[in-house]
């Protein structure tokens, strides 16, 4: 069980090293989406363990994930937002060549159930090196 929203971000990166979708796939809602960095969209706890199997059985099988949560915001009663800040090393390109360091940034949706904090909606996001925002604008 997930008592915080904290046990979650950490068990998501404690899942993802160990290489155990089950427990991965555990943290999220039998109902719920995600939206990797490529855009990929899975839309059951089913297909988002799915994918994580084939991938951590190829490009991520030696992957390390560190990662923490850098926010947790309430946004109604039992609802809450996670943003996880990570570093992603030992993953290999579609070529098998090393992919290299990237970093990015989790955003997880959580709801309190009864079994405790589970993810409800996740989306990741690269971050793009050089990569700067315009500023914004007055009025």
């Amino acid at each position: 069980m997930k008592n915080s929203p904290e046990d979650v971000a950490r068990g998501f990166v404690d899942a993802w090293n160990q290489h155990d979708m089950k427990a991965f796939a555990a943290l999220f809602s039998p109902e719920a989406q995600f939206v990797n960095v490529v855009g990929v969209w899975w839309k059951s706890r089913d297909e988002i363990e799915a994918a994580h199997v084939a991938t951590h059985a190829t490009i991520f099988r030696h992957s390390t994930l560190q990662g923490e949560a850098s926010s947790v915001q309430a946004i109604a009663p039992g609802v809450v937002a996670v943003h996880v800040t990570w570093t992603l090393t030992g993953a290999l390109a579609t070529d098998n060549v090393a992919a290299g360091t990237r970093e990015g940034i989790l955003l997880l949706v959580l709801c309190a159930e009864q079994e405790g904090w589970r993810i409800r909606v996740a989306q990741n996001t690269d971050i793009v090196p050089g990569m700067i925002a315009p500023p914004a604008r007055a009025g």
